[in-house]
């Protein structure tokens, strides 16, 4: 695939994968995707196949019952690599406004995504989420 075509997959998959549609971004991902979050928040650590995505992203609609929304502030690519830019904003279960900076690293194999490695500041996560 070309570079163009890898940063149209990612972000097909991420619009979809923030909508709830996660049928809709696990047919953009690998069986064996990997998903790695630092640091200590309940999301962090690394999650490994679908099942676990699948796991982590019940996660993440408790922590946020209304969902979130995504600015994407830029998509850059290089052959198999694509960094996606955002601001995810919500509103947290304890009733918090949540808004946060995020960077996405996605490799793509084969036509379909095989790791996700996402940088935030978890600090702020931690805090907003307490």
């Amino acid at each position: 695939m070309s570079v163009e075509q890898n940063k149209q997959l990612v972000t097909r998959t991420w619009q979809s994968f923030v909508k709830g549609d996660i049928k809709a971004a696990f047919a953009n991902m690998s069986d064996d995707v990997s998903w790695l979050i630092p640091g200590k928040l309940s999301l962090s650590g690394l999650k490994q196949g679908k099942a676990a995505v699948l796991e982590f992203s019940r996660g993440a609609a408790k922590i946020f019952p209304n969902g979130l929304t995504s600015e994407i502030s830029g998509v850059y690519g290089d052959g198999d690599v694509v960094i996606l830019e955002l601001t995810n904003k919500g509103k947290v279960a304890n009733g918090r406004d949540y808004s946060n900076e995020y960077c996405f690293v996605f490799e793509i194999e084969g036509g379909k995504i095989r790791r996700v490695r996402e940088y935030l500041d978890t600090h702020k996560a931690y805090d907003l989420m307490s």
